[in-house]
């Protein structure tokens, strides 16, 4: 049923009096009848999970206009079902403003001009957009409520609360209204939100991720630690907000956002707000042309300095929406892909992404002069955060999946008692990461130890296994600590510890640079462009190389001083180019392959017509340090064509000529192999590099601290 909200109107006001009490006979009938709720009544309500209401104190709605009675029912029948809310400290704090609101409504609704709590201004939902309008109020309460709230009863004697954070590369103090006083706030959002919800989801300007998202596909009810997120269309104006709705609900429909990225996706459509309202008094749809997003738009954009190109792009996309979907009102565009080329800022603010081809990665990982600061700043922080540090730094992990990571996250190998297998769901790719930890490897070692000790103290502290390895639990709903809280506490050690960068600039610390860094690490340790895909999780290798292309020396290093710095063609000659082929980011020009490396590009290789016969081919570079590994292929080759020549001439005599042809074709490929194999077993051992286990290039491997 759809809800025709006309301030003042007697009908819309029954509607909504219909709308309510067929809300709250979902819960149960006996609700609606009931005006005091003490503790035996709501435990005798089925779908209620709170047991905090308590026997003395019950809720009472006996002071209240039928309206804002049945508001306030709908709006404890929902809180009193989510577990979240399985408190005392969050009943009793609801306590005082119910009182409040039973005793003063007549007060209240006479001094706002309303018949209903729903009908009182927030500035976060405002119906009428003006250019006055400021994005800074959002998430903030009604000033004037709280304010005659803050005089009820002894409210006026409660202190604010200071919070702190780091702004500026320095820690910074705020003061707030305590939550007693808030709350009242919280109630009147609440209420407001739930009338939008009577409206067809096609309508609402209020839009429950809930109700868009599957948790099949996506791990966001459990990062809803304390209230359900939504959408909030009402922060557009009225000419924009249906084109900006239907959208963004269509690509949430589509798969194409994830809850992740609304925020940011949804903010690119305020820099267009904000532009039309400077350019016009009066926006309007009928307004938009080509030239205006094409000149003036980017224009606008390039002066602002927005960074990368999706504030423009997506912006382009939504209108190009509009068009179709509301071809009366919205223009039909046709806005030149040529037109991104006149972005100035194509590229994210140093250190949070990309900044060019030449300096791609410089800023994205810390060295490990850093890394040990950190370990050593983040020691004394709120557990978990050391712990979630180690994991994250020891696996390159993804932040929220390194702060998600199960309770049994860490098995025993059934293959290998000398090994653990860690356990990891992506959510980004969609896909479980097994990555293995070795018992006797130094830093594989100390994360299986971390991760055991914690699993102990959670043990200890919650009775029993909880869901996640790092689990926050609100009421009696677990979820896993957030990752803007630990880093907002690192971001506090490193400014009180004083840890700079490479440039002794203060660091600015984020999750993400852990992950480049060990990304960074396993390319100066050599390892190709497979295993930092697996290592780190990546769907591609374009996605991995951007680990391998952060500094120039890693151009030739990666790879070159895993082995004796030499690779030889199936001929015997030295190419000296390989080393860099084998990193380069423009192409994958070099692929690892047993014993050595593959010259023929990536997209070619795919097609090979040698197949694994990679000793006979051209493109195929034999690692020096291998040689001992070419020596037993030589020999066993050796054997296989003693094998074959005879099979062949068996064959022949028994007249399976098809056969025999056959046998004989991979007779003559192993002989070639052989003769590869010879020619490079001898330049190896006469080109004079090759000295035993000796490597000419010391390792770099990042390690951590217990």
């Amino acid at each position: 049923m759809d809800l025709k909200v006309i301030q003042g109107s007697a009908d819309s006001q029954v509607l909504y009096d219909e709308q309510l009490l067929a809300k709250i006979e979902t819960y149960d009938s006996k609700l609606f009848f009931n005006d005091v709720w003490d503790d035996g009544f709501v435990k005798d309500i089925e779908v209620f999970t709170n047991e905090h209401v308590g026997i003395n104190r019950p809720i009472e709605f006996t002071g209240l206009p039928l309206t804002p009675q049945l508001e306030l029912k709908c709006y404890w029948a929902k809180f009193l079902s989510d577990e979240r809310n399985n408190s005392r400290s969050s009943v009793e704090r609801r306590r005082l403003p119910m009182r409040w609101l039973n005793t003063d409504w007549k007060e209240i609704s006479n001094r706002f001009g309303v018949s209903c709590l729903a009908d009182i201004p927030h500035p976060e939902f405002t119906t009428r957009y003006t250019s006055s309008s400021e994005e800074k109020t959002t998430r903030k309460h009604n000033a004037e409520l709280l304010d005659i709230f803050s005089r009820y009863s002894n409210n006026s004697k409660r202190k604010k609360i200071k919070q702190s954070y780091v702004s500026d590369n320095s820690i910074v103090e705020k003061e707030y209204l305590p939550a007693r006083i808030t709350v009242a706030g919280d109630i009147h959002k609440n209420i407001i939100m739930q009338r939008e919800q009577f409206k067809p989801l096609q309508r609402r300007m209020i839009v429950y991720l809930n109700d868009i998202y599957s948790e099949d596909d996506y791990r966001f009810k459990d990062t809803q630690r304390t209230r359900d997120k939504y959408l909030n269309f009402y922060r557009y104006p009225e000419w924009l907000r249906d084109a900006v709705r239907f959208h963004v609900i269509k690509k949430i429909q589509h798969g194409e956002l994830a809850p992740s990225t609304l925020v940011g996706y949804m903010g690119r459509f305020i820099n267009f707000r904000d532009f039309m309202h400077e350019k016009f008094e009066t926006p309007s749809p009928a307004l938009i042309s080509d030239e205006l997003i094409e000149d003036e738009y980017l224009a606008w954009g390039n002066r602002k300095g927005l960074s990368g190109k999706n504030w423009f792009t997506d912006t382009v996309a939504m209108l190009q929406t509009a068009s179709r979907e509301f071809s009366d009102k919205w223009p039909s565009l046709s806005v030149s892909k040529r037109a991104v080329k006149k972005i100035k800022k194509t590229h994210y603010k140093e250190g949070l992404g990309r900044i060019g081809y030449a300096n791609e990665g410089v800023g994205r990982s810390y060295s490990q002069r850093i890394i040990d600061e950190l370990q050593m700043a983040v020691k004394d922080a709120p557990s978990p955060i050391p712990q979630i540090f180690i994991l994250i730094l020891a696996t390159g992990m993804r932040a929220e999946d390194g702060h998600s990571v199960l309770f049994d996250c860490l098995k025993d190998d059934p293959d290998d008692d000398n090994f653990m297998i860690l356990h990891f769901w992506q959510n980004k790719v969609r896909k479980w990461n097994r990555k293995p930890l070795s018992k006797s490897d130094k830093s594989h070692a100390a994360l299986i130890k971390v991760i055991e000790e914690q699993r102990k103290s959670i043990v200890q502290k919650h009775g029993s296994p909880t869901k996640y390895l790092f689990p926050y639990v609100t009421g009696t709903r677990e979820s896993f600590v957030s990752q803007h809280w630990t880093a907002s506490e690192i971001k506090k050690k490193v400014v009180s510890q004083q840890v700079r960068d490479d440039e002794g600039n203060p660091l600015t610390f984020s999750w993400h640079p852990l992950r480049h860094t060990m990304g960074t690490s396993l390319a100066q340790n050599g390892h190709d462009i497979l295993n930092i895909m697996m290592e780190l999780g990546h769907t591609s290798p374009d996605m991995a190389t951007v680990y391998v292309n952060n500094r120039l020396e890693l151009k030739k290093k990666a790879l070159l001083e895993k082995g004796s710095g030499r690779f030889f063609t199936i001929h015997g000659s030295v190419d000296d180019k390989i080393g860099e082929l084998l990193v380069r980011k423009e192409q994958l020009a070099a692929t690892r392959v047993c014993g050595g490396a593959c010259s023929m590009p990536a997209q070619i290789g795919d097609w090979c017509e040698h197949a694994n016969a990679c000793y006979t081919c051209k493109h195929f570079r034999a690692d020096a340090k291998d040689v001992e590994f070419f020596k037993s292929e030589k020999l066993a080759i050796d054997a296989l064509i003693q094998e074959q020549q005879e099979e062949s001439q068996e064959l022949a005599e028994s007249g399976k000529t098809r056969m025999s042809e056959i046998t004989g074709r991979r007779l003559r490929k192993n002989k070639e192999v052989y003769d590869s194999l010879g020619k490079i077993v001898s330049a190896i051992e006469e080109d004079g590099i090759y000295k035993g286990a000796e490597q000419k290039a010391k390792q770099i491997k990042l390690e951590f601290v217990e």
